[in-house]
């Protein structure tokens, strides 16, 4: 029984710790290393609240996200002095009930996290509309339309939708009155967070980025510093 209770102390120090070298071994890899920024192409960019990431990209221009997500869809205008000024739209993929459950750090309970990192639930897509894309740390990339093209394409595919081809919408609030959350595809774990659905989608639109990104601290480490 002591060898047995041994073992397991064993095993609980030594995943996390290959985990974590894991993650600091291959965050420090580089894939599309030839990468460049295209001045004259399309801005993003890559922001964080210090343990999430997500893309926000121009609401308008070489992809018109507001065809598919109409601001009046995804902001609560009654509490907005005004709509104008809405630029730019953010996506973030991860676990729907942790998304739906904890707005805030102190929500989150054990049952939440056990399922999230199981993979046991389903996804979310999270959408908000920003008048300015940098209030998070932020890092901005030039990109050329084809790499830009294929952004939009992967962001599309985290949406689940339905027989019309439509996103759906989880009826549940937002953090704020400007997002909204959207049925995901996919399930979160621990190889596959939120911040490795932003990696794959850099390195799918030929943006370099880390090998693997489990937490977002590597994403930053191979943007273009400004």
């Amino acid at each position: 029984m002591r060898r047995f209770i041994g073992a397991l102390a064993l095993a609980l120090i030594a995943v996390p710790l290959v985990y974590l070298l894991a993650a600091l071994a291959l965050g420090l890899v580089a894939v599309n290393r030839g990468f460049r920024d295209s001045p004259d192409g399309v801005v993003i960019y890559v922001r964080t609240n210090g343990v999430h990431a997500e893309f926000v990209l121009p609401a308008r221009g070489a992809y018109d996200w507001t065809r598919e997500f109409p601001l009046l869809t995804v902001v609560d205008y009654k509490r907005l002095p005004s709509l104008a000024g809405f630029d730019w739209i953010a996506f973030g993929w991860g676990d729907r009930a942790f998304y739906l459950q904890t707005p805030r750090w102190s929500d989150l309970r054990p049952g939440i996290a056990f399922n999230a990192l199981a993979g046991l639930g389903p996804a979310a897509m999270h959408v908000e509309y920003l008048a300015r894309p940098y209030d998070y740390r932020s890092v901005r990339v030039d990109i050329d339309e084809a790499q830009y093209r294929r952004l939009v394409d992967y962001v599309r595919a985290g949406f689940a939708r339905d027989a019309q081809g439509r996103a759906v919408r989880i009826d549940h609030p937002g953090y704020f009155a400007t997002d909204a959350f959207f049925e995901g595809t996919g399930h979160y774990s621990p190889w596959f967070t939120s911040n490795e659905w932003v990696r794959r989608g850099l390195a799918q639109a030929g943006i370099r980025t880390a090998a693997w990104s489990p937490f977002d601290v590597a994403l930053f480490w191979h943007l273009p510093a400004r």
